[in-house]
């Protein structure tokens, strides 16, 4: 086991080097510094077991190195040793975590009993770690980080973009392949070091800008395509002046390492920590006119559109969900039940997914790229479905006339613009209608039309007259009389009631 100690007087620690045969106990004395400052760069290069340190020095206290290894999650076990008596520094000591506090002059009998406790400790640990199973280191090179010049750092964050076919031994190979290239570039360029933690390839830059260090990242991963034949995407972090801001400022790198799962479609194979990854400016209702497109495109059965149609709604999904995979997935089912629903209100036999099954499915991708084929196929399954049913021309021309309303419900619809659509006569047309749905044709119109305004209602801030206006109605009032009539309640009350109960829920 390694110890250092630390103390603004040479005597205390020349003599607690003398007081206790360390060699015996399996303990070698690592070092022995006069000041905070050099004692934290001394555990941070050592990574010593054991740290003996007076509370008061120069640069830094005893409280503040013990406060940095908290930070920086280090394992060194640390035991104060102070000529102060205010109970006050016992308890600070103790609170933030230090295994003991000894008083000066320091008993032989007291510093042996702390100092074996801590090996104890110790030792436990690495008889349950040893019986564990194996892991990853949890901390970061600090050693080889304090090596750099005093200056400010910028963690980067580097991934290998894997195809889904390799296996674990072609990605093992090619990421140890790659930190031996990161390591030579990095040693040659001297602007930072390269380390791996937690199975991450980690990259620490010293000294240079924003535009500096994406310049350089950029030349790395041109390099590194040449030398590891994989595409690389890294994720660079904010500027840090100090050494202990470096976990901190990495995990936020991680934050967005999500945004991998979306690779085919980032721009730039450098993302930033706290600027936008997809700049193109995303609104929800954007992707719901592409979902409706495309529900409209498979009903209307436009099989040659078709692609360009689900080409736009993965796009859509894919800005809208701005990183996160579950929310594509559910994006994705989201436009299947959608579709069903139609189907339904069609009087067309749909596919009848499991939702759940659905979606715990589609979580299981491990790109965007195969979560989008793999809607691809049920969105194609259901356009085969519906060009089955349209053998029959009658139910072809039912589907078609809803098709209509739907897509021009705020216009001023009638029997006579819909029986020329399907080549029929409108006296006929109306009987035709209500065989066929069940429903009159004007009493099935105002319930699309409703459809809609109820969404508006509740799903933007549109007055009554702007609703009316955009769902084909003449003016509010007749707008409100067929609403009360429906739901039985104002539209401004129901907005209200409606809003009132989700927000209690």
């Amino acid at each position: 086991m390694k110890m250092i100690l630390a103390d603004d007087e040479p005597i205390i620690t020349r003599g607690i080097r003398k007081l206790v045969d360390w060699e015996s106990m399996g303990i070698e004395v690592a070092g022995c510094y006069e000041d905070g400052k050099s004692a934290l760069e001394g555990i941070l290069r050592l990574n010593p077991d054991l740290a003996l340190l007076d509370i008061s020095m120069p640069d830094m206290t005893g409280i503040d190195i013990l406060k940095e290894c908290k930070s920086l999650n280090l394992d060194t076990s640390i035991i104060f040793i102070s000529g102060f008596q205010d109970f006050e520094y016992a308890k600070a000591a103790l609170h933030y975590g230090a295994e003991d506090y000894l008083l000066k002059p320091v008993l032989k009998e007291e510093l042996l009993n702390a100092v074996t406790k801590c090996m104890n400790k110790k030792k436990q640990n690495i008889f349950m770690e040893a019986n564990a199973m194996p892991a990853q280191p949890d901390h970061m090179d600090f050693g080889r980080i304090i090596e750099l010049e005093a200056t400010h750092y910028r963690p980067v964050l580097v991934e290998i973009l894997f195809s889904e076919k390799e296996d674990k031994q072609m990605k093992r190979l090619t990421q140890f392949s790659l930190i031996s290239f990161l390591e030579d570039y990095l040693s040659n360029q001297k602007t930072g070091i390269c380390f791996v933690r937690k199975g991450k390839i980690v990259i620490i830059l010293k000294g240079i800008s924003a535009n500096e260090a994406k310049g350089q990242l950029e030349e790395i991963i041109n390099a590194a395509k040449e030398a590891v034949r994989h595409d690389i995407v890294m994720i660079m972090g904010e500027q840090i002046d100090e050494v202990r801001q470096i976990p901190a400022a990495y995990e936020r790198c991680l934050e967005m390492e999500e945004y991998l799962f979306f690779n085919d479609y980032l721009k730039s194979r450098i993302l930033k920590v706290g600027e936008s990854v997809f700049s193109y400016p995303m609104e929800e209702s954007k992707l719901r006119d592409a979902r409706e497109k495309l529900i409209h495109g498979i009903v209307a059965q436009e099989t040659e559109g078709f692609e360009q149609l689900y080409q736009w709604f993965i796009q859509m999904v894919c800005f809208m969900a701005e990183g996160k995979k579950e929310d594509a997935c559910f994006y994705f089912c989201t436009a299947v039940r959608m579709l069903e629903e139609r189907f339904f209100e069609l009087n067309l036999e749909g596919c009848k997914p499991d939702m759940k099954a659905l979606l715990e499915e589609s979580r299981k991708c491990e790109s965007f790229n195969q979560l989008s084929r793999h809607f691809k196929s049920i969105f194609a399954g259901y356009l085969n479905k519906i060009q089955q049913a349209m053998t029959n021309q009658e139910k072809k021309s039912i589907i078609h006339v809803k098709e209509y309303i739907e897509k021009h419900y705020k216009e001023d619809l009638n029997l006579q613009i819909l029986a020329e659509e399907i080549h029929m006569n409108p006296y006929y047309f109306s009987a035709f209608f209500k065989k066929h749905t069940g429903e009159n044709f004007k009493t099935y119109v105002n319930k699309v039309r409703m459809q809609h305004a109820i969404a508006l209602l509740l799903g933007t801030d549109m007055k009554t007259y702007e609703i009316a206006e955009a769902t084909g109605y003449k003016d509010p009032r007749t707008f409100t009389d067929a609403f009360c009539k429906i739901y039985q309640d104002t539209p401004n009350s129901y907005r209200k009631r409606v809003i009132a109960e989700g927000k209690k829920q």
